[in-house]
């Protein structure tokens, strides 16, 4: 008798442990709308609305989803729980007052997910009709894509890296942003990959034709999740393609790479932080932040928002070795700085140097530039010089600008501003740009790399210093060689 007893206790022991086991599992729900959107955009060819777009969700443990506010006029038209796809239909373009007064161009619907037992979890998507048409970036791949217009949804090929190299993308995300919600409703469907830009408040709270400027890094994924290949997303409220100088007979951006504007010479702090741009090591295709404020204050580094929108993710600095000085970990980690390798010549490189990253003469995979753009040769800036009214500038006037006037020694009624916002040193990865001073930093220097290897494992920046605090020396290289774990702006030239 006491055996059956026995045993029974222990049926029961284990039975409560499956039912405990059993309300684990079935308290672990997951709903998840990676895209958060769903946009509609026009029929290039009828002039008029799609009718259907479809994004993919994500689950674990939910076992029917139903639709609730769905704006007016729109439709879900399915919900399929195995390949875990949303699709709607939008309103028709209507055809007179009374018709678009029945159906709302955008909105958001709630989702709700059901778990077996009845359990709950609900996310929000929002649905628009895009009546700005696409830019479509699928026909020319790079590395970087300018985004400058609100409004407006961009489209790129996940599919290919750089300029030619195939990639079996599962699925894309954000690996951060230097400004919460800078691209939404990032998607990929049928090969496209896709993210939105919407328009800035004014003071009054009113929404304006412009966009928030800053910069994001996209990451295409594998099906276990590798990363595969990441894109600069440049948003700007310039037109780098179209604001241009001409140096030596070349066609240069007059903008930093990344940057918004620049600033020539203004002494206005959101023009001279909107001047500086990203800073690239030699070779590398992944863009690197600058400082989190405009004065440089503490030498802090800019913190950027994740895929979770939260402002977490820092700059990691690495120091080179066997594993991480190689451009396959390099690409796999595109948050990090690699500290330069002393017994390689101070290349983030961990052995050897490969000057076919930038310095070929055809524009590489790794170019951080825009499609028809790429990293200058040396040449571009062989007939600059500082600026003569510059040179003679009172110190406590000259530190303001952020920068330095260089003209054209060949005319010298051309003159262009350059940020000197330094570099980030190849020794230990940090923002080196100043004088010591005891009000504020003293920007007096400025580095632009340019594609030109040296023959000793170095390679060639545009360089110049005006020391404004001693007057003891003032210089300008065209050339001037820098180890190349040095991070240092970019002027993109065209090809």
């Amino acid at each position: 008798m006491k055996r059956v007893i026995y045993a029974l206790a222990i049926f029961a022991t284990i039975g409560m442990a499956a039912l405990t086991v059993s309300c684990k599992k079935e308290s672990v729900e997951e709903f998840e709308v990676p895209s958060e959107g769903i946009l509609i955009g026009m029929n290039k060819m009828e002039l008029a609305w799609d009718t259907e777009g479809t994004t993919s969700f994500e689950s674990h443990n939910i076992a029917s989803i139903s639709a609730v506010g769905v704006p007016k006029g729109w439709e879900v038209v399915g919900i399929n729980m195995y390949t875990k796809e949303i699709t709607v239909r939008s309103p028709k373009m209507p055809a007179n007052d009374e018709e678009a007064a029945e159906i709302e161009k955008s909105g958001t619907m709630t989702l709700t997910g059901y778990t077996p037992l009845g359990k709950d979890t609900s996310v929000s998507v929002y649905l628009a009709i895009l009546e700005k048409p696409d830019v479509d970036y699928t026909a020319a791949p790079a590395n970087c894509y300018i985004a400058n217009k609100a409004y407006t949804r961009y489209l790129f090929n996940p599919m290919v890296g750089g300029s030619s190299m195939s990639l079996d993308t599962d699925h894309i995300a954000l690996i951060w942003e230097s400004k919460s919600d800078l691209v939404k409703y990032i998607d990929m469907r049928d090969g496209v990959a896709s993210f939105y830009l919407q328009p800035v408040k004014d003071t009054n709270g009113e929404f304006i034709d412009e966009v928030l400027p800053g910069n994001a890094l996209i990451g295409a994924y594998d099906a276990d999740g590798n990363l595969l290949w990441s894109w600069h997303i440049w948003v700007t409220n310039s037109d780098p393609t179209t604001d241009t100088i001409t140096l030596n007979g070349r066609e240069l951006m007059n903008i930093n790479l990344g940057a918004d504007m620049n600033s020539n010479g203004s002494k206005v702090t959101s023009d001279i932080f909107g001047s500086y741009g990203m800073y690239y090591q030699w070779g590398r295709r992944t863009p690197i932040v600058g400082p989190h404020d405009w004065n440089f204050s503490q030498n802090m580094d800019l913190i950027a928002y994740g895929s979770d929108g939260l402002n977490n993710i820092r700059l990691q600095y690495e120091a080179s070795t066997a594993t991480s000085g190689r451009v396959e970990w390099a690409n796999d980690n595109p948050t990090s700085i690699i500290l330069g390798n002393k017994d390689n010549a101070y290349d983030w490189l961990y052995e050897g140097h490969d000057d076919e990253l930038w310095g070929g003469k055809s524009k590489s995979e790794h170019d951080p530039c825009p499609a028809g753009w790429r990293v200058p040769d040396s040449s571009v800036y062989d007939n600059l010089t500082i600026s003569s009214i510059d040179d003679a500038m009172a110190w406590e006037t000259a530190q303001g600008m952020y920068g330095w006037h260089l003209v054209d020694k060949s005319d010298e009624s051309k003159t262009f501003f350059f940020t000197a916002q330094g570099r980030r040193n190849y020794l230990d990865g940090r923002l080196d740009i100043v004088n010591d001073d005891d009000l504020r930093p003293v920007p007096w220097s400025g580095y632009y790399w340019t594609a030109t290897p040296t023959n000793d494992g170095k390679a060639t920046a545009m360089f110049f210093d005006l020391n404004s605090a001693t007057r003891t020396w003032n210089g300008f290289d065209a050339a001037h060689a820098m180890h190349r774990a040095n991070a240092l702006p970019i002027r993109c030239v065209r090809e």
